[in-house]
């Protein structure tokens, strides 16, 4: 049922978009009918693949997030700690984009306007996007081409487009998925930036 949603051809702009939030809503919510347990269980096997990819492993300035409703956890990768890791915090000066501040185990946190925990930060914890090595990133559901569907808010595609207008190759991006997130085909729009690799409970796909 999923893959027949994600990979249907709609030509209605409109209908293009219910199809999309429709399986927006449908992945939410087996995501969210996850218990705690099995969320852990998941995670933990997510985080395995992540740390014995090469990527992950030649990575030093590595970005993850915090997860909320039911997301896969990638915090516990923190405990690599000859690494610098950085969450994203909602810009104040650019509308709808990230900045990445570097934290660790004195962090203090409060939440923003989506109820999710932010470091406090200073300037000199800001590291720029094009600096970081890897980008561990949450999703809703991400095709094996690398089109991610997030929660609609376009935050990641407008803090890395600057991957598609310069054609960079860094950061690398990396979804962070259980593996029933992980769909046929989704419906890319042409400001969508593509994920390098993909890596569930079950298997770590790098993108051609």
């Amino acid at each position: 049922m999923l893959a027949f949603l994600a990979s249907a051809s709609i030509v209605c702009p409109m209908n293009k978009e219910n199809q999309k939030n429709k399986l927006r809503r449908q992945l939410q919510q087996q995501r969210n009918a996850l218990t705690i347990t099995q969320q852990t269980h998941y995670s933990q096997k997510i985080c395995q693949q992540v740390s014995q990819a090469n990527c992950f492993e030649a990575a030093q300035h590595i970005a993850f997030y915090t997860p909320v409703k039911g997301e896969g956890n990638p915090l516990p990768l923190q405990e690599k700690t000859n690494k610098s890791f950085y969450l994203p915090v909602l810009s104040t000066e650019n509308k709808f984009h990230l900045i990445f501040v570097k934290v660790d185990s004195n962090t203090k946190y409060k939440n923003n306007i989506y109820a999710i925990p932010e470091p406090i930060y200073t300037p000199q914890d800001i590291i720029p996007a094009t600096q970081l090595d890897l980008v561990i990133m949450p999703l809703v559901a991400a095709d094996k081409e690398g089109y991610r569907m997030g929660m609609g808010g376009g935050y990641y595609d407008r803090s890395f487009a600057f991957k598609q207008a310069e054609n960079a190759d860094f950061p690398k991006l990396l979804g962070f998925a259980y593996d029933f997130q992980l769909i046929d085909k989704t419906t890319p729009e042409p400001w969508d930036i593509p994920l390098d690799f993909i890596a569930t409970d079950k298997t770590f796909i790098e993108v051609k």
